[in-house]
């Protein structure tokens, strides 16, 4: 039987408490993955809420992922939550291996690379690895070595809301019930669910919901709303934000001038990336699946290199049973963008007229 979207007669506000209750119903261990934004705040409030409603008065417990390239507005707002007497956070500063999107290629490298100048010193209370422990983490990784910090079964509590993008709407709907509730992709951390409380809420929602409680959000969208900027607070360097990284001279200078002393290919990917002619590497390796795979081969290298040829592969074979799901063009452009860090989505299907 096809699925169906249908209303239900509740608010959304109303029905993630709901699932906040359930989860802790059912789950040993608590979580908020924070990370400054509106709407893991969104989250963190909710879970209050919820606990009070409870009658639990231990603190909530907090996780934030210092990602190095994060502006300093965030990471004094993080920092104000961290020293409230009602929070009980680990900060964690470690390797995790991310991308950076440079003139059109996504390219490799590590937040808190012991090798190399940080964007800023590590705040002292931050967790990081031991010396001479020489890992490097990954997103899937990191839910394996942050559980290690909690006991039982965990519950992991993401601000994602299905709305942002395709993907995420597609991960929401993927079960019939408590949709609102995900594995984890590393096989480690078995003992391990993120759940998405509202995963159904918009981004008015959200505002609404800080206003009728005068809670005070990031200063930064201010920033990037008078900027015309996205309202985000991930690094610069991942493949939206640095499509618009010129406006980050606007919302952070002082930041700005520290990610390009560390990072100065950024300084020539903010002069050039609107010259970037798109259409001419479209024509060169967007005509077919070899010459997809050609772009992959001469632009990515090492880990990133391993992953999209694994997401190539993929995707031609969901194309050679059906090649409209995923044109060469299509496919350049998710790898040209960054976009395999999860398998790629099939195409929209053109729309036939009656």
């Amino acid at each position: 039987m096809a699925r169906v979207k249908r209303f239900i007669d509740v608010d959304v506000l109303t029905e993630a408490k709901r699932r906040l209750h359930h989860i802790f119903d059912v789950f040993d261990s608590v979580a908020v993955m924070f990370s400054g934004g509106k709407d893991s705040l969104a989250v963190l409030h909710l879970t209050r809420e919820v606990m009070l409603e409870r009658g639990l008065q231990e603190p909530v417990n907090v996780v934030f992922r210092d990602e190095e390239l994060i502006p300093d507005e965030v990471i004094d707002f993080v920092d104000e939550y961290r020293r409230k007497d009602w929070i009980k956070m680990i900060w964690f500063t470690v390797p995790l291996a991310s991308t950076k999107y440079v003139l059109g290629v996504s390219r490799p490298y590590v937040q808190w690379d012991p090798g190399r100048e940080w964007v800023r010193e590590k705040p002292p209370w931050g967790v990081s690895l031991a010396p001479g422990d020489t890992r490097v983490f990954d997103q899937y990784s990191m839910d394996a070595f942050t559980a290690e910090f909690f006991r039982g079964k965990v519950a992991f509590l993401t601000g994602i809301r299905a709305s942002e993008s395709l993907i995420r709407f597609r991960a929401c709907v993927n079960k019939l019930n408590e949709n609102y509730i995900n594995g984890v992709v590393d096989p480690r951390a078995q003992n391990v669910k993120l759940c998405k409380p509202i995963f159904d809420w918009e981004e008015d929602d959200v505002f609404r919901y800080f206003f009728d409680r005068g809670i005070r959000y990031c200063p930064l969208y201010d920033l990037q709303m008078w900027a015309g900027n996205q309202l985000r607070v991930s690094t610069p360097l991942h493949a939206e934000n640095a499509k618009r990284f010129d406006l980050l001279r606007s919302t952070a200078p002082d930041f700005y001038s520290r990610v390009i002393k560390v990072f100065p290919e950024m300084l020539a990917h903010e002069r050039y990336f609107r010259d970037l002619n798109r259409e001419a590497l479209q024509a060169r390796y967007g005509q077919t699946y070899e010459g997809v795979e050609a772009w992959i081969t001469e632009n990515l290298e090492g880990s990133q290199l391993d992953l999209a040829l694994k997401r190539f592969r993929s995707a031609m074979g969901r194309a050679r049973k059906d090649p409209e799901v995923y044109p060469p063009r299509y496919l350049l452009s998710a790898f040209m963008s960054g976009s395999y860090k999860r398998e790629i989505l099939p195409a929209p299907r053109p729309k036939v007229s009656s």
